[in-house]
């Protein structure tokens, strides 16, 4: 599913790539070692785009990646992610922010390309051009980029979620970027009984025991 997935959607930013006047030379893509992505396939190239896949157990979970190109010119790179399901919880909506030390915008429309999570919703923002303020979690990479993926049909346990979009950037021939994602839903569980029942229910049992002592007496 995953090798299919990415050999037929890499074609969807051949256009993009195409029209730019940088060659991207070199890439590098990995998880960042905080252990809530757990890596199966990480920083496949194709020559314009970068793959990954892996399984995702906590949120957030970070990929960490470099771009290298042959001059300051304005390249675009497609990034293709597959995730499978491996919390506790069946996601409702899956959050990706993308920090990067340069300006950048998001190109074409995000989306996600598996059944049956082909019905979610995408809504996003890319940085302007103002100044940003360092953030606090990756301060050499200020600007920031947000996807918000929406669920019809929830990744359940064990399922899998595959998503993508491009990034376009320029002023430099060496770049460092971020990809953050972040599941979110309700964990399906039944609830312990409370202190207060448990003792209200020994407290009734008790009463019906005397009950029936007396009545025997």
């Amino acid at each position: 599913m995953r090798q299919k997935t990415f050999v037929l959607l890499g074609v969807v930013f051949l256009g993009y790539c195409s029209t730019t006047n940088a060659n991207i030379t070199g890439t590098s893509w990995c998880n960042d070692g905080d252990e809530a992505i757990n890596c199966t396939q990480q920083g496949a190239f194709d020559g314009s785009s970068l793959y990954m896949a892996g399984e995702q157990s906590s949120g957030p979970g970070h990929m960490t990646g470099t771009i290298q190109t042959d001059t300051t010119s304005d390249p675009t790179l497609g990034l293709y992610s597959s995730v499978n399901n491996d919390t506790s919880f069946a996601w409702t909506s899956y959050v990706v922010n993308v920090y990067m030390a340069v300006p950048f915008s998001i190109v074409g429309t995000p989306g996600v390309d598996n059944v049956p999570n082909s019905d979610w919703t995408v809504s996003y923002s890319t940085p302007g051009t103002a100044p940003y303020l360092p953030s606090v979690e990756f301060p050499t990479e200020p600007y920031e980029a947000t996807i918000d993926f929406t669920s019809g049909t929830p990744v359940a346990i064990g399922g899998e979620l595959d998503f993508n979009y491009a990034i376009h950037f320029s002023s430099s021939t060496d770049y460092a970027f971020t990809q953050e994602m972040i599941p979110a839903g309700e964990v399906t569980s039944v609830p312990e009984p409370s202190g207060l029942g448990l003792a209200s229910g020994l407290l009734f049992g008790g009463i019906q025991l005397v009950k029936r002592l007396r009545r025997k007496v």
